[in-house]
């Protein structure tokens, strides 16, 4: 070979020594990281590399030291030396030895986003792999954020308005095209859930449907046995502080709820960019009871004592802290600002939705909530039983299920 990389944690056994087993390799853009991608990958790979061999290639590495700490050892993991975007010659030939060097025959491509197309795309004997697509977002994510972006442009700003509006259509056209490729070249197109089969059709100009098939993604915060009597009246939000998250809703519907309910407290659990919009959202408004812990590792301990989840995102791919959440007896409320919302949460059930961005309706509801214990407590029973289904064995059964086929 022209290339030669250096291999980490190569396993030393091979499909011919383990005859009933498969040798699967994900490819990521960035791995290890702190992302929700990264972390369904390690805790896929642990789990399936019970009975595979498995490999991880990646683009570009965060906090590589600590992180590959959660990687099972048995796994292989390889990161490529351009880290660019751009097309690498010397990429796609170091892909191809790791392929040749570990008898691959399943590709699992974790980022439908990241133009990783050209190493799909160089692979020298394409037909002697099983390809699986995984498409993490909300087919329609892109267009959901150029609206976002519209509003916030002022009325008379015909400039920056024609300039996000040309820039979306260009975008527009690059995720139609990469779609229908990744589509044609894979054998299964893995969605996380049913309702996003057609935003795919639609915004990858596809007219069949045939290698669709939906698997959620598995809890990666495993619940212990929850007792609901350690239940705080405690709301809590989880996740990036972002605008896609949808903080300022929050901040607004929070400074709602200080002025009619006054026992119960908010618990932000993360950090970014809106920092600074919480901070002063407590200011401006003299709140009281809204804890700002910032980011952190023990996100259960925090489930364990809150009673709801607010959720106020613009939109969202399969956001795996509602599953999580609900493990704990946490029941969340949400916008219905995404398709894979009904996959998750049963309204009425085990959660309150409300219709986007009606910040009135979800106030009331959440006033509701706080004040019928009753109600609460049923909730979170359900949540805690119809969470199981993305429990990792009900999940890897399913990936099972397509790895063999």
């Amino acid at each position: 070979m022209e290339n030669q990389v250096s291999f980490v944690n190569p396993r030393q056994d091979s499909v011919q020594t383990y005859a009933e087993r498969h040798n699967i390799l994900f490819l990521l853009a960035r791995y290890p990281g702190y992302g929700g991608i990264e972390n369904v990958t390690t805790t896929l790979a642990n789990a399936l590399c019970e009975k595979h061999n498995i490999i991880i290639v990646s683009n570009r590495q965060q906090d590589e030291q600590n992180l590959l700490k959660n990687l099972n050892k048995e796994i292989a993991f390889y990161p490529l030396p351009q880290k660019g975007i751009a097309r690498s010659k010397q990429n796609i030939n170091i892909f191809n030895d790791i392929l040749i060097k570990h008898n691959v025959d399943v590709i699992i491509n974790q980022d439908s986003y990241f133009p990783n197309h050209y190493l799909l795309e160089g692979i020298t004997h394409p037909e002697k792999y099983r390809i699986i697509e995984v498409e993490h977002n909300s087919p329609d994510g892109f267009v959901t954020t150029y609206h976002v972006v519209q509003r916030n442009h002022a009325s008379w700003d015909i400039y920056h308005k024609f300039k996000t509006w040309f820039y979306f259509q260009k975008s527009l056209r690059n995720e139609k095209r990469n779609r229908r490729f990744l589509y044609n070249i894979c054998d299964k197109y893995v969605v996380l859930a049913k309702a996003y089969i057609p935003l795919c059709q639609k915004y990858g100009l596809l007219t069949d449907d045939d290698k669709f098939t939906v698997i959620g993604n598995p809890m990666v915060i495993k619940p212990t046995i929850v007792s609901l009597s350690e239940k705080e009246k405690q709301c809590i939000f989880v996740g990036r502080l972002d605008q896609q998250k949808g903080i300022k809703r929050l901040m607004r519907i929070w400074g709602k709820i200080e002025k009619e309910e006054k026992e119960w407290t908010l618990v932000l659990v993360g950090d970014g960019p809106q920092m600074p919009v919480v901070k002063n959202a407590i200011r401006d408004n003299h709140l009281t009871r809204v804890k700002v812990e910032g980011f952190r590792t023990n996100v259960a301990d925090y489930y364990r004592t809150a009673s709801i989840f607010c959720m106020c995102s613009s939109h969202e791919g399969f956001p795996l802290v509602l599953p999580e959440a609900m493990g704990y007896g946490v029941v969340p409320i949400a916008f219905n600002s995404f398709a894979a919302l009904s996959d998750i949460i049963t309204p009425q059930e085990d959660a309150i939705m409300v219709e986007p961005f009606d910040e009135e309706t979800y106030t009331a509801e959440l006033l509701s909530l706080m004040k019928n214990q009753e109600l609460l407590s049923e909730m979170q029973e359900n949540a805690i039983k119809h969470s199981r289904k993305f429990d990792l064995t009900t999940i890897v059964r399913q990936w099972e299920s397509i790895i063999n086929q």
